[in-house]
């Protein structure tokens, strides 16, 4: 039977487990299994279930299909139309300009040379010429000239020769000047230009014909280059279909183009849902097998903690579960900082950083495999790990939140102009990084309390709270065992420099100082800094009892704590800060009356220290209240008694279960020293003061 109360409801259920070997299924290797299991078969179960309705998708479409009923878009997309920019780019060849390389040097040497073959004919006629010069003309046109030609021009009169020159040269550099074009060894002539030749004679089109060569020669090169540099500024035409929007109506025949717009909006064959589905399955199978790993052999403290294991359980499954069932079109409004902001706070950065990662991941096949959200998430998540260190009051969460979605909309716009296209979407979308920042820290502080309470997490907020003086418990501790309250104000400035020096956590060491002693509440005048008027009351009962009263403090302290809803981090500190240590002087005054006592029976019930903060504590307890009870206080004395007790811890073995280390240990001799000739400093005697 399983009881556990969650935000003020009180929930009850049974669990019953197989039959197994009992050293398997109470060992810890094998829970800590069952819970980084249970973890993520909860994010793969809900993401995979996303990818649920291809399984149930039994459409055959292909190319050629026939489209029995209208079909919907499921989602809204931007989808990359190919088709289209194909389109635009064979358009753009036909109407593009084709470039020629023109050669002014044919219509003056071809017109020249026309000019002189009619001038040598009518010479002959009128006898100042006995031959005609063929060779000159010749070379100048590269072509041999028809000697019929010129019979024939010569058998007209002298008046239609000159008719003729002046006709047909007139044309020609009209020719010319509308252009003889060649391109693919095609000479072609303007419309209007060949209207006029076909109107001529055959004897002046064959005159004519001669005479013409191209002046216009069409550049591939060039042009096809030209084309190139247009069309490489034709980007992606990406569309946007709108959720409902018709993609395939009734009767349409499907051609390939289509079922690929199909594709992108997620309407797949039969065959193509069920291989996605199988995709996104290896894909799950593959970040559960390494998330596995990393959780399995890096985080085994912080899964093996109940508390801790239940609300990260609590976290991941929200998360999850509100990603899972909300339009992917608003996926950057969910604050998702929250779950690493409060796994952060509830737990450790480092813990955070690694889940929030592996959260990221499950996610993908949720989100469709959106890249831009996981590098936008990926980068801030790091960024984040960095900053939430510091985090120390909840308004520098607030301003953390804030700085990440700072980060994650200058990433986001990077990331959309390189992979994306800039549209009023990425517009929409960047607002909604920014509304998401602002409200993650919020969220977040509203959530931390009831988690703090629910689960009994301590945090940073949480012990701020502890450290306040007028806590109940701190205010009776004050009130009735003021020595006892005074001597917890001094081991925890003690602990909280010594913590600090070393890089322990500073801020607990000081919180759980103040709570160590807090049992000693129930009987405060059977210790020493409580009595007044020199009555000790151990004077009038058995060192038995006495050593059972002094012993019963931590037990008593930690019972009190827990009914005060006291983190059972600081109830730990008030079991260990006295370890196992012995009663010394209550045993030797045992031993006085019965040789036969047992020395365990004079010892704290323990444990030991098992945290650089605990056993720091134990040493600021023993300490502070040594010396206090020296004559004279000064460096060598204080340093000398704080080696003594220290050296007595260690070969007591009080210390054999923290890990300090002895350069450790040095420093914080150093710092105790410091503080306590600090607070213990000589006072400067005025005249008159005796």
């Amino acid at each position: 039977m399983k009881k556990f109360k969650l935000f003020g409801f009180k929930f009850i259920f049974k669990l019953e487990k197989e039959n197994k070997d009992d050293v398997r299924v109470y060992s810890e290797s094998y829970n800590l299994k069952e819970k980084v299991i249970y973890i993520l078969l909860i994010m793969a179960v809900l993401s995979f279930s996303a990818k649920f309705h291809l399984f149930f998708n039994h459409n055959s479409y292909k190319k050629g299909s026939i489209v029995k009923e209208d079909i919907y878009a499921p989602r809204t997309i931007k989808y990359n139309d190919i088709a289209k920019r194909e389109a635009i780019i064979e358009e753009l060849i036909l109407t593009s300009k084709k470039e020629y390389i023109y050669v002014p040097e044919v219509e003056a040497s071809h017109y020249n040379g026309m000019k002189n073959f009619y001038d040598q004919i009518i010479s002959l006629k009128k006898g100042t010429k006995i031959d005609f010069n063929y060779k000159i003309i010749e070379e100048n046109l590269e072509k041999e000239i028809n000697k019929n030609l010129v019979k024939q021009i010569s058998d007209l009169s002298t008046k239609k020769v000159i008719a003729q020159r002046d006709k047909l040269l007139n044309l020609l550099t009209e020719i010319y000047k509308s252009g003889v074009v060649k391109e693919d060894g095609i000479i072609t002539i303007k419309d209007e230009e060949r209207e006029k030749i076909e109107k001529l004679n055959s004897l002046e089109q064959k005159v004519l014909h001669t005479f013409i060569v191209p002046n216009y020669i069409f550049d591939k090169e060039k042009t096809k280059e030209e084309i190139e540099k247009k069309t490489s500024k034709i980007g992606e035409q990406i569309i946007e279909i709108p959720v409902g929007s018709i993609v395939a109506k009734k009767g349409e025949v499907l051609s390939e183009k289509k079922i690929e717009l199909l594709s992108a909006v997620g309407i797949y064959s039969y065959g193509e849902s069920i291989a996605r589905l199988m995709m996104n399955l290896m894909y799950l199978i593959l970040i559960s097998f390494i998330s596995y790993q990393v959780l399995y052999r890096t985080f085994k403290d912080e899964i093996l903690k109940k508390n801790v294991y239940r609300a990260v359980l609590i976290l991941i499954t929200g998360s999850f579960f509100i990603l899972r069932f909300l339009s992917n079109e608003y996926m950057f409004l969910v604050p998702f900082e929250v779950v690493f902001f409060m796994l952060g706070i509830l737990i450790n950065p480092r813990f955070a950083f690694a889940m929030t990662l592996i959260s990221l991941g499950f996610l993908m096949p949720i989100l469709d495999y959106n890249l831009i959200y996981f590098f936008v998430y990926f980068f801030a998540v790091v960024f984040g790990t960095i900053l939430l260190k510091d985090i120390k009051t909840r308004s520098q969460l607030i301003n953390l939140g804030v700085q990440l979605s700072i980060v994650k909309f200058i990433l986001f716009f990077v990331l959309s102009y390189f992979i994306d296209t800039m549209n009023v979407s990425v517009v929409v979308k960047a607002g909604q990084i920014i509304i998401a920042g602002v409200l993650s820290g919020m969220v977040s502080i509203a959530f931390v309390p009831y988690f703090e309470r629910t689960f009994n997490i301590l945090t940073r907020f949480k012990l701020l709270e502890l450290g306040d003086l007028s806590h109940p418990l701190l205010r009776d501790l004050s009130v009735k065992t003021p020595g006892t309250f005074y001597h917890s104000m001094m081991v925890a400035t003690l602990s909280e420099v010594a913590a600090d020096a070393i890089g322990a956590d500073s801020i607990f060491a000081r919180v759980a100082s103040y709570y160590h002693d807090i049992g000693k509440m129930k009987r405060p005048k059977f210790y020493v800094e409580n009595q007044e008027g020199g009555v000790n009351p151990h004077n009038a009962i058995s060192p038995f009892l006495s050593a059972l009263i002094i012993i019963a403090h931590t037990k008593e302290g930690a019972e009190l704590g827990k009914e005060y809803k006291i983190p059972k981090e600081i109830r730990d500190i008030m079991y260990e800060h006295q370890g196992t240590t012995l009663l010394a002087y209550f045993y030797n005054k045992a031993k006085q009356i019965d040789e036969n006592v047992q020395e365990e029976d004079f010892r704290y019930t323990g444990p030991k220290p098992r945290t650089k903060e605990s056993a720091i504590i134990m040493l600021a307890d023993s300490i502070e209240a040594a010396v206090r009870s020296l004559d004279e206080k000064t460096p060598i004395t204080i340093e000398a008694m704080i080696r003594k007790i220290i050296a007595g811890k260690m070969g007591d073995g009080q210390l054999s279960d923290a890990d300090l280390t002895f350069k450790e240990i040095e420093t914080i001799i150093k710092v105790f020293t410091k503080t306590l000739m600090g607070i213990h400093h000589v006072r400067i005697k005025y005249p008159g003061q005796k």
